[in-house]
């Protein structure tokens, strides 16, 4: 019937444009090999838990310090509250 040949439109964009995402992933791939790569990130993430670890354990210090401190506090206040009975039932009779 027709002997019309069907020209793909966009044929040499979609080539093009694959060859420059092709070409941007591989600078992309240089760029992470230059900072450091997987040796860089691992390294970081080992210090970040080192560092983690000793905020760990300075906070529970601290917060020990915080309960111990508080303990006194109520003990005293416990104390002062017992001597306080006394003078309340002498001043009633």
């Amino acid at each position: 019937m027709s002997d019309e040949k069907k020209t793909v439109k966009g044929g040499f964009r979609a080539t093009f444009a694959l060859i420059v995402s092709i070409i941007a992933l591989i600078f992309a791939i240089i760029a992470f090999n230059r900072t450091g790569g997987e040796a860089d990130l691992r390294t970081q993430i080992s210090e970040l838990q080192g560092t983690i670890k000793t905020l760990r354990m300075e906070t529970s210090e601290k917060v020990d310090k915080v309960r111990q401190e508080t303990t006194k506090a109520l003990k005293k206040i416990g104390v002062e509250i017992k001597k306080e009975e006394p003078k309340k039932e002498e001043n009633k009779s």
